[in-house]
């Protein structure tokens, strides 16, 4: 099984979150990448649907997890992925093609999974941009030491 994960939202390096920190000392910083796809400002964190051919990019970042096996559950649960949530779930877990340094390799990402119609897509693709932007955004960035996803 592929142990890549693309990242885009609160779990970004550079991100102090219990998960994000969580994530950084579990596996390897593969470095910057890009996404096909659209990202929206869903409230406190970024929704993303790959979307090929879209003409539209999501920055992120990419990981290499040490242990796949053991992670995988603890970062769905983040993500609201697992038998203790309601289906639908908010997000699915996908593999998909990123650019990584010039190569196309594939990882998994978490792709949201509900309606997008009522939130305004990200058009810069980059979601820590977008937080620092807007005061919301600085004050969220401010408190997000101790931020658990609902």
């Amino acid at each position: 099984m592929n142990d890549r994960l693309f990242v885009y939202g609160t779990l970004m390096s550079g991100l102090v979150t219990p998960i994000a920190t969580y994530l950084k000392e579990n596996s390897v910083f593969l470095g910057e990448a890009l996404l096909e796809g659209v990202l929206y400002d869903i409230g406190n964190y970024p929704g993303l649907l790959p979307k090929e051919a879209s003409n539209s990019w999501v920055r992120g970042h990419v990981f290499q997890l040490f242990n796949a096996k053991e992670m995988w559950p603890i970062v769905d649960r983040y993500e609201g992925i697992g038998p203790e949530f309601p289906t639908p779930m908010e997000y699915i877990r996908v593999e998909v093609p990123i650019l990584l340094k010039e190569e196309t390799i594939n990882c998994w990402v978490y792709q949201y999974n509900y309606s997008i119609e009522k939130f305004p897509i990200i058009r810069s693709g980059n979601y820590l941009a977008h937080l620092k932007e807007s005061k919301e955004g600085q004050e969220f960035l401010k408190n997000l030491s101790g931020f658990t996803r609902p």
